[in-house]
């Protein structure tokens, strides 16, 4: 008893598990008179035991140990069990022991349905075996330290939740601080680290012929970014492949990484898949060279991370997008001329410090001004158009395709020697001849192209010029439909001018060259195909608008992130759409459990006029209905022509509706709708404005979920702390529970608000937990406590404080713990608060306390009855209880008999 009383202290002063870990093997060792004691926490889906903390002459040889082939260790249900034979020499073999035990025993040290940990006592010498009643008492020592280990433990569990919590909302903040897709990834890696305490991080983005490249990482070398890994390698591929999260505490054996690894010092890691855009787009990982077993709960956290990284990487693609908007060309795809120039100064500067191969080629199309001189321009940039796809199937994901000018395009070629770049340019010649195929028109010489290298001298304006005397070579000399190398060119080769006319800027071309492809059409539309012009003051504002939507996007997600509440997420969002984003009419609209939605949330006059409250339809019906069914996006940009669309009269104004389905985690929760009342309202900008603010939202309310889901992990976790203490005081844990809803009802009549009701739950939940540490013979005496003993349960109410202390969640919940004894006239313990000095949250579980107490029967009485109760409380208001307080408490119990009572038949 002395052993388990000095475990509960060394429980209630711990400053972490560790300690108390440490004193358990220390008294057990002691107390059991063996040579070594070990503490072993149990994994049972690693199918690993793991040593937590020992008392021997030697110290462990491994920390993880492998269960199977011990029937001792793997058998839990027993009390005790007694290695033997063959598990001896294995235990002291996984174990380290230098000298063999002759006798260990394993005790399981249960906390309710769970058996987490093992104490394991050895000796070498089998005369000083723990059996028969030595082995009953040793069983009961771990039960009993059990108990000592679970509180701490979901102590810290707690705290862990909510910091992790706390780690989550700022992780989201951080995340939509930037649009910097790089950037984003940075932070990501930083924040997943943070948040589960890892030793790396890494972010992969989906690569070339199914891989995924590293695109950020924290705690790894940086030459190991842009490292590709296989779809099926190590844990991030299984991942990918899978499509599902994972977590392995043995990633060595997964995994077996390569010597030149990363991760070749990972042991245990988790990962996560990331879906933006309704694809998979990367892989989440984060990793620990330290010995940390990672859980299930580790993995949720980190999936519900992965939603918001997810969501922040789509806003940073999106805002690239646009980016990449204002740098390409609209007609072919490719860059236009500006963006090649600027990208092509950056690549020359980068080989420059790299000392990296650099080249570029450029491509003229053979006779191409006379497709638009003989079939028009519609001919002309369907060509065009055709050549621009054909060039970048051609290339690969890291060149830069660009249109140069006219019917001229250029190639950035990066880390490519002339040779690469060859073949490069003749796969693009290959591909535009098969496109020109594939749109009718005959074989032959399609294109020519010019190839450089860049060498020491060479500046971006230089390697061009190189790239253009060889494209001239070709055309002039016999090369045409070839790709030219600048080094075959001749020294003293200049371009003929004779007989050429103007086709592009500084360019020169032969127009009596042979026919080609191009020239196989009847005469058309004299013009010369469009040259490269600045963006019109349409394309311009589109840009602004879109720019604006990103930016408040972001905004809209760092408000978001910050929400806890699923009526607060809709409203903002709505309110978001339509103040902010000028839609006519926004709903967040919600399935509904008999297959009908209604919106959560809605703004605008036909919704006012409709009464939004009010409003639902059938899953199946309308255009809301035909993006469930199908799941995705829908537009419909003139409703009288969508035979989906149902007219009714608050919605007469409706001309263009556009529906995107909102997802929460892998559930289908609704769709946001936005309509205007104007046909032809909504394009592809609205299309993604509005998947990104879905996509937002939908992580949003997934955070809100995890919050409600923390919230009642902590009602479950003091449902079990009273489950430890039934076994003390079966009145206590019935009790616990019983209060909580009278003092709800009393709050609420008393006009407490949404968080002060919050506190008063938990702190009616949590008022009895400090009676853990008192002893049972105390807590269930039929008689009068003596002086000492009444202190010592004076003290449960400061016990209590201290467990809660470390969660952070419960600070305000302290107070309500501490002081749930203090009498209104200041005789109460442990500080003589009076009056309303006392919280008035203590105040209102004294009363409900109070009244239990005294209509439930006790070791030392039996219950009073109601009425006499009742009395009591009216007698005691103003000594012992707050009146106003007994008056509130009154009138739920008069309006929970009026509930009770049967209905009075009249007639």
């Amino acid at each position: 008893m002395h052993a388990v009383s000095r475990l509960l202290a060394a429980a209630l002063d711990a400053p972490g598990p560790s300690v108390v870990q440490a004193a358990l093997v220390r008294e057990a060792r002691r107390l059991f008179g063996v040579r070594s004691a070990f503490l072993l926490s149990i994994e049972p889906q690693e199918r690993l035991a793991r040593v937590v903390a020992f008392d021997a002459a030697e110290a462990p040889a491994s920390t993880r140990i492998p269960i199977t082939g011990l029937p001792a260790l793997e058998d839990l249900r027993r009390s005790h069990s007694e290695l033997l034979g063959d598990e001896l020499a294995v235990l002291g073999q996984v174990l380290g022991m230098r000298i063999a035990p002759g006798f260990a025993l394993a005790l399981p040290m249960r906390t309710r349905d769970a058996t987490d940990h093992l104490l394991i006592l050895a000796d070498p010498d089998a005369e000083r075996a723990v059996r028969g009643d030595a082995a009953e008492l040793a069983a009961a020592f771990a039960a009993a330290a059990a108990s000592g280990l679970a509180q701490l433990r979901l102590v810290e569990e707690q705290a862990a939740r909510t910091a992790q919590q706390s780690a989550l909302a700022r992780a989201a903040k951080t995340l939509n601080e930037t649009l910097e897709l790089p950037a984003v990834l940075d932070a990501i890696c930083a924040e997943a680290r943070s948040i589960l305490d890892g030793d790396s991080a890494a972010a992969y983005i989906d690569g070339p012929d199914n891989a995924l490249i590293i695109a950020a990482a924290i705690g790894l070398a940086e030459e190991h970014i842009g490292q590709s890994v296989g779809l099926g390698e190590g844990l991030s591929g299984r991942v990918a492949l899978a499509d599902r999260a994972m977590l392995t505490n043995d990633y060595q054996r997964i995994a077996k990484p390569a010597p030149d690894s990363p991760f070749v010092a990972v042991q245990s890691c988790l990962a996560v898949p990331m879906h933006w855009d309704g694809a998979l787009r990367g892989v989440l990982k984060v990793g620990f060279t330290r010995s940390r077993f990672v859980s299930a709960q580790d993995l949720a956290l980190l999936e519900a991370f992965g939603e918001i990284a997810a969501a922040a990487c789509r806003n940073a693609n999106a805002a690239a997008g646009l980016a990449l908007a204002a740098r390409t060309d609209g007609l072919t795809g490719c860059l236009n001329h500006a963006a090649l120039q600027e990208s092509l100064a950056r690549e020359v500067q980068r080989a420059q410090r790299s000392d990296q191969d650099l080249s570029v080629i450029l491509l003229d199309l053979d006779d191409f001004k006379q497709v638009n001189e003989r079939e028009g321009h519609l001919v002309g940039d369907e060509v065009l158009r055709r050549v621009g796809q054909a060039m970048r199937i051609a290339t690969r994901p890291y060149d830069l395709v660009a249109r140069y000018g006219g019917d001229e395009f250029a190639i950035i070629a990066i880390d490519a020697d002339e040779e690469r770049a060859h073949e490069i340019a003749e796969r693009a010649i290959e591909r535009i001849q098969q496109a020109m195929i594939a749109l009718g028109r005959p074989a032959g010489a399609v294109a020519t192209a010019g190839v450089a290298q860049r060498a020491d001298r060479l500046d971006g304006a230089m390697l061009l010029e190189e790239a253009d005397r060889a494209l001239l070579y070709g055309k002039q000399v016999g090369g045409r439909g070839q790709a030219i190398r600048a080094s075959s060119v001749p020294e003293a080769y200049r371009a003929r001018t004779e007989g050429l006319a103007t086709n592009a800027p500084g360019r020169m071309v032969d127009d009596s060259a042979a026919p080609s492809p191009f020239t196989a059409k009847p005469a058309g539309d004299p013009a010369a195909v469009g040259e490269l012009s600045a963006p019109d003051d349409g394309d311009r504002d589109r840009l602004e608008r879109r720019t604006r939507q990103l930016r408040l996007a972001g905004a809209l997600g760092a408000r978001l992130a910050a929400m806890t509440d699923p009526v607060d997420i809709t409203d903002a969002v709505v309110d978001e759409l339509h103040r902010e984003f000028g839609y006519y009419l926004c709903a967040a609209v919600k399935i509904r459990d008999d297959d009908y939605v209604f919106a959560a949330a809605a703004s605008g006059a036909p919704f006012q006029r409709l009464g939004a409250s009010r409003w639902s339809q059938p899953r199946d019906a309308g255009v809301i209905g035909r993006a469930l069914r199908e799941r995705t996006v829908v537009v419909s940009n003139d409703v009288e022509r969508d035979p989906s669309f149902a007219r009714i009269p608050e919605t007469s104004d409706t001309q263009s509706e556009l529906v995107v389905p909102v997802w929460v985690g892998q559930r289908l929760w609704g769709v946001l709708n936005v309509e205007e009342s104007e046909i032809d309202a909504f394009d592809d900008d609205d299309v993604k404005l509005l998947q990104t603010v879905a996509d937002q939202m939908g992580s949003a309310l997934r955070s809100a979920e995890l919050y409600a889901q923390l919230e009642r992990a902590y009602l479950g976790t003091a449902e079990a702390l009273a489950a430890a203490l039934e076994a003390k005081d079966a009145y206590t844990a019935q009790h616990a529970t019983s209060i909580v809803s009278w003092a709800e009802a009393v709050g609420r009549r008393l006009g407490m608000d949404h968080e002060a009701l919050r506190n008063l739950r938990y702190g009616a939940v949590f008022h009895d937990i400090g009676k853990i540490s008192v002893p049972e013979a105390i807590l269930n005496k039929a008689g009068a406590l003596t002086p000492d003993e009444w202190e010592l349960v004076k003290q449960h109410t400061v016990v209590g404080e201290q467990i809660l202390a470390p969660v952070e969640f419960l600070a305000d919940v302290l107070p309500i713990v501490r002081h749930e004894h203090e009498n209104w006239d200041g005789t109460g313990y442990p500080d003589g608060l009076r009056g309303m000095a006392i919280p008035l949250g203590a105040r209102i579980v004294l009363v409900c306390d109070a009244f239990h107490a005294m209509t439930s029967d006790r070791p030392y009485r039996l219950a009073l009855p109601r009425s006499r109760a009742i009395k009591q409380l009216q007698e005691n208001g103003g000594t012992q209880f707050d009146p106003l307080v007994v008056d509130a408490f009154l009138a739920v119990l008069d309006a929970e008999s009026a509930e009770a009572a049967p209905p009075v038949l009249s007639g």
